[in-house]
């Protein structure tokens, strides 16, 4: 076991691409793992199951002093807009309800268990007060919770409240994988969603470059400073 003091879970590196760019990873434990500085990432997969089994992998493997849940998400607040930045204050979980604090300073990421539409992201919003909608930051903070570790939860905007998703979650297995196959060849059948996927990749390279650049920031900082603590001045630089 090697220490790193930050380790962040990932559901897929597409997400963190510019940050990866020219680097090589390793395999194990069924995760993409990158060793970057002073932060370990894995690649683990979409979904609770596959960031808690990532989140887990994580703290055994390198005794991190900050778990970070980092993501490219869907804004439920109407005023968070694509390559907005939330470096959250809270997580909810939507199913079981529990709340959990995130060493961040701006607004409340709900985990959800499917992909959000709008009126999903509107009944969300209303219910819980949420900035942002995804599929993990609460499994990842209940690994950091129940080890005593710092938590914080990092999420860019890719999808603003009233954009229409395609239906991506049919296209994801069990174990968090997307399948890209499958899903082309549903697109190739299917050219009334051809403008909207269109679209969102091009939000999400946008978000991609957002959150890379805050992770850049984060391991930087703590790799000079590793008695830093959890990165409230990166959060406020990034807002």
């Amino acid at each position: 076991m090697s220490e790193r003091p930050i380790a962040v879970v990932v559901a897929m590196k597409r997400e963190v691409a510019p940050l990866l760019q020219g680097r090589r990873g390793v395999r194990k434990s069924g995760l993409q793992l990158f060793e970057m500085g002073a932060a370990a990432i894995a690649i683990g997969g979409i979904g609770r199951n596959a960031a808690s089994h990532t989140a887990e992998f994580l703290a055994r493997e390198y005794s991190p002093g900050l778990l970070v849940s980092a993501g490219i998400a869907g804004a439920v607040a109407d005023t968070a807009k694509v390559g907005d930045i939330f470096f959250a204050q809270q997580v909810v979980d939507a199913d079981s309800g529990e709340r959990f604090a995130s060493c961040g300073e701006r607004g409340t990421v709900v985990t959800v268990s499917s992909v959000s539409g709008p009126d999903d992201k509107r009944k969300l919003a209303e219910h819980w007060q949420a900035d942002v909608a995804e599929m993990e930051a609460s499994a990842v903070a209940n690994v950091a919770k129940t080890r005593g570790i710092d938590f914080l939860a990092i999420k860019t905007i890719s999808d603003e409240p009233g954009f229409v998703m395609p239906p991506l979650g049919r296209f994801v297995s069990r174990d968090g994988k997307f399948h890209m196959l499958r899903f082309s060849a549903f697109l190739a059948l299917h050219p009334e969603w051809w403008k909207c996927v269109g679209q969102l990749n091009s939000n999400s390279r946008i978000a991609s470059v957002k959150l890379s650049e805050a992770l850049r920031h984060l391991i930087d900082r703590w790799s000079h400073n590793q008695n830093a603590g959890p990165p409230i001045a990166a959060k406020a630089e990034h807002a």
